[in-house]
């Protein structure tokens, strides 16, 4: 009997036995990989701003400056744009967008622009002309003309104004704080560094 026939036909048992084991040690490997990440997934909500018309890179931390000046934007018209009958609506739906601490501001900002428009029997318009964002201190500023408009549609006046705000990501979502609004030009390093300057001269 020839016995070789045997060996050989052992042999290649063995070795593919070892092949079948190395492949089903890497298939556990990937598999338990997989898990790991299922489990450690950190759930992700991007928002997109409706001026937003490109695409734009957004991280769960961090985004462009686009997108930035997206959501200031927004807020901007919102505000900007505001009458005493919405300013309910307002005024809840930024809640969604600014930090606690900072919404009870920018609400009772926005319920007494809503009074004074009320008492004025007027409303305000606003018309943005300049979105700048200031990433040192992420910080966005919208410039523009702001009307009041009275009850017979007469502009009653019209000013440069400004809206700023900071805005920061957390887990992809934006986060609006240090809202504000004032008469004329962005209030940015470089504006407060020129009006620190002019202020010396003056001295």
């Amino acid at each position: 009997m020839d016995f070789s026939i045997f060996k050989k036909t052992h042999d290649s048992l063995a070795e593919n036995n070892r092949i079948y084991l190395w492949v089903i040690v890497a298939l556990v490997v990937v598999i338990l990989m997989q898990q790991w990440s299922l489990v450690t997934e950190r759930t992700r909500v991007v928002l997109q701003p409706p001026y937003l018309d490109k695409a734009v890179k957004i991280g769960y931390a961090s985004a462009d400056a686009d997108y930035y000046e997206s959501w200031g934007l927004f807020v901007a018209e919102l505000v900007g744009n505001l009458t005493p009958g919405d300013a309910g609506y307002v005024a809840k739906n930024l809640g969604k967008l600014f930090d606690s601490g900072d919404y009870q501001i920018v609400k009772g900002k926005v319920l007494a622009s809503a009074a004074a428009e009320r008492a004025d029997q007027a409303n305000f318009f606003f018309q943005a002309k300049k979105t700048i964002w200031q990433p040192v201190n992420h910080t966005v500023f919208v410039y523009g003309i702001l009307s009041q408009i009275n009850n017979d549609g007469v502009t009653v006046s019209k000013v440069h104004y400004t809206f700023s705000m900071g805005v920061h990501i957390e887990a992809g979502r934006p986060v609006l704080d240090n809202f504000d609004a004032y008469e004329g030009e962005p209030h940015t390093i470089k504006w407060l560094i020129n009006e620190g300057k002019s202020g010396e001269k003056k001295s």
